[in-house]
């Protein structure tokens, strides 16, 4: 039987390990960016374009078989990539976007959310249950796992695969729309900064 998810760690002590203002992200040579905005220390965001997502096999925490094209097909739509049994970012990202899913929902705003398994060998669809209920998620957040090397193909095509699970970067992913270019939020973000990001999502690319 496997424990309660870990407990987070502060802001101000991940801030410290990862570098803090001066926390750098290698971008892949395919990806296209704007130069970064920043929001918050050690916090930037930037506007990159993306090929189209691709169409591969997923399965939710429910245990329902679908495609991540199909569920990222939503306007807007927030993406991140966790796994359960992280020490460090994963929790404390988690529990950030569960309280910016409340805001949205206490304001009326909708959005979809994401949350992509980098272990899934681990991470069963009954274990993202089991993480994602100490969050008290609402509707409207699916996390999803898949086989390893699908898994991987996606992180590489969002540009966050970084040789092992524990030195993936903290990053969430917006969209307004399935084609408008994706938001990009690198560092540990707080609610107050991806309100900020959503209410500033770039339009639908021509």
């Amino acid at each position: 039987m496997r424990g309660p998810a870990p407990r987070p760690m502060s802001r101000r002590v991940l801030l410290a390990l990862l570098g803090g203002a001066s926390l750098h992200i290698p971008w892949s040579p395919k990806v296209r960016a704007s130069e970064p905005v920043r929001y918050s220390e050690g916090v930037a965001a930037r506007i990159v374009s993306l090929d189209a997502v691709p169409s591969i096999p997923v399965v939710s925490m429910h245990g329902r078989s679908t495609r991540l094209d199909r569920e990222l097909d939503a306007a807007p739509v927030l993406l991140n990539f966790i796994f359960t049994t992280c020490s460090s970012t994963c929790s404390m990202q988690t529990a950030v976007l569960a309280e910016l899913q409340r805001r949205c929902i206490d304001s009326g705003r909708p959005l979809r959310m994401v949350s992509i398994t980098i272990d899934p060998d681990n991470d069963t669809p009954g274990q993202l249950r089991r993480f994602s209920g100490t969050f008290n998620i609402r509707p409207g957040w699916q996390f999803l796992t898949g086989r390893f090397d699908d898994l991987l193909q996606v992180q590489r095509h969002f540009d966050v695969y970084r040789g092992s699970k524990s030195a993936h970067p903290p990053v969430v992913l917006l969209r307004g729309s399935s084609k408008a270019p994706w938001t990009r939020i690198e560092g540990v973000a707080s609610a107050r900064d991806l309100l900020r990001a959503l209410g500033s999502l770039a339009p639908a690319a021509a």
